[in-house]
């Protein structure tokens, strides 16, 4: 039996961990509301806009932005895993904190909407309570319930319906795929308990390194193949390292960061684990590239064939690079890279 002294010290200890973790939390908010305000005074002297609209837009934008970030931190992952596993209820109820961004968000702007209500809080519902029966359980294989849970983070975006929630100054698109990483890190992370997923943001010296030689191998067979295919078709336009920088970022951050994490980070990363015959990873990573190619026929002209088979071949290599490095950081930097020379020069 553990002597009492050894328990109160752990109390300590775990009231501490709260303690320091409250405070990163509330560093992050503060630093993000001072961006805010700093962003709203450089669009008010710039543009003629109401100030509480766009006050109310940036302080949404603010709080989301916390929460991307916030579950990048293993710390704040592991707190919300001890509420979660004490109780059911705390487990289904904590990620629809979400929806007090949207709440601020849509009163400020004059935009609130039932039906937009409704759909923020079926998107977050669904992976949610699809995952709730396996809190207790270690993620060592996947179920249907997971795969169910993956389609109900995926589907709704890829098909326009959460749009109409965040449509002031005009659609907001940027809130679609942040919301998105949100709701599928806390379901899978937090609720699954799936490990090895490595939701990071920064990169470290080793995701540059594989990056860049996953992106220069796929580039040697994509780019002569896409032209064979008549998919890709080479230009150059007159563009300032500004430009280029602004779209690396957004691709990184809206594109890469979310599907990485869907098809790398949760699906491969169960396919790999539920595989066990052949070379260790080697399925599970085809597989999962082969499903990301085919998440690409819907684009126009539908089905779009060319598109799925760059997509796939791409989709080994975003995998080749998250294999290497368990980080999502590293195959989205690769998705960003080939995203960007894609859309200024093919």
């Amino acid at each position: 039996m553990e002597p009492p002294r050894s328990k109160e010290n752990l109390a300590r200890q775990g009231s501490r961990d709260t303690l320091n973790l409250m405070r990163k939390a509330v560093f992050i908010l503060i630093s993000l509301s001072l961006l805010a305000a700093l962003a709203e005074g450089i669009v008010l002297a710039q543009v003629h806009i109401n100030p509480w609209r766009l006050a109310a837009l940036l302080v949404c934008l603010s709080l989301v932005l916390g929460a991307f970030v916030g579950l990048t931190f293993a710390s704040f992952v592991k707190q919300l895993r001890h509420w979660a596993l004490v109780s059911a209820w705390a487990a289904f109820l904590m990620p629809f904190v979400l929806l007090i961004p949207y709440v601020v968000y849509a009163l400020g702007t004059r935009t609130f909407a039932i039906l937009g209500l409704a759909k923020l809080t079926a998107y977050i519902a669904a992976p949610t309570a699809l995952l709730l029966p396996d809190r207790l359980r270690r993620a060592e294989g996947a179920g249907w319930r997971d795969f169910a849970a993956m389609l109900a983070l995926a589907l709704p975006v890829g098909a326009g319906w959460l749009e109409g929630i965040w449509t002031w100054p005009q659609e907001l698109y940027v809130f679609r795929p942040f919301t998105s990483v949100c709701v599928g890190a806390y379901a899978f992370l937090v609720i699954r308990n799936l490990e090895g997923v490595g939701y990071r943001l920064t990169w470290r010296k080793g995701d540059l390194i594989d990056s860049l030689s996953n992106f220069v191998a796929f580039a040697l067979l994509a780019i002569p193949l896409g032209i064979w295919l008549g998919f890709l078709h080479p230009h150059a336009n007159p563009i300032s390292v500004w430009e280029i920088a602004f779209q690396f970022m957004g691709i990184y951050l809206t594109i890469a960061i979310p599907e990485e994490l869907l098809f790398r980070g949760i699906l491969q990363n169960f396919l790999v684990r539920s595989i066990t015959r052949g070379p260790r990873g080697v399925y599970g990573l085809l597989i999962a590239s082969v499903i990301f190619g085919a998440s690409h026929l819907h684009h126009p002209p539908v089905p779009n064939w060319k598109y799925g088979i760059l997509a796939a071949l791409a989709g080994v290599f975003y995998g080749n690079a998250y294999r290497t490095r368990q980080r999502l950081s590293a195959s989205a930097l690769t998705h960003t890279l080939v995203d960007t020379a894609w859309h200024f020069w093919f």
